[in-house]
Parts: C-alpha cells; structure tokens; sequence
C-alpha cells in the first residue's frame, strides 16, 4: 500500500473514532456497554481490509486514548491500563479481554 493510500486510511479511522466519541460525549449517552462494542466493530472492519499492520495498531491505540481521556474526565485518578481493561471488558469479539 502507498502512503497516500496509508494516510488516508488512518485519517479516515481516526475521523470515524472521534466522530463516535463525540456523539457519545454529546449525548443522549448509551452505555458503554452497548456503545463500545460499536466502536469495536468499526475498528474490526478496518482489520479485515488491506489497509496493514500499522495502521489498525495506530487505529486501536486512537481508540484507547480517547477513551482514557474521557474516562479521566469523569475519574481523574484512573489509569490508562486501567481504562484501557475497561475498554476492553466491553468488547464482544477478539479484542474482549475479562
């Protein structure tokens, strides 16, 4: 894949990421239970294209700090492991961590 290619594809993700958070953020909320599995659906979407290694890497670790940041929002003691274990006991797929 060129890198024009590569850079449009994680713009694109990035945008995606944000644009749901924000929604999120913006309310009405859903719960992170039923909201989290959609953003892991979009993320496994991305790993089932050409796109690389690299960026579905760069797009899970946009993930997780967007959600460590609103997570510290709302707990400002949290830690980014902590967070991002919490992220993750919310996924339905291979990412689910319990």
């Amino acid at each position: 894949m060129d890198e024009y290619t590569r850079t449009v594809l994680l713009g694109l993700g990035q945008a995606q990421i944000d644009a749901m958070f924000a929604r999120q953020d913006e309310g009405p909320l859903i719960d992170d239970s039923e909201f989290l599995p959609l953003v892991e659906v979009v993320l496994t979407a991305f790993e089932k294209t050409e796109c690389g290694d690299t960026v579905i890497e760069e797009l899970w670790r946009h993930a997780y700090a967007v959600y460590d940041r609103m997570c510290k929002d709302a707990v400002p003691e949290s830690t980014a492991d902590e967070n991002r274990k919490l992220m993750q006991s919310y996924f339905l797929g291979q990412h689910q961590v319990k």
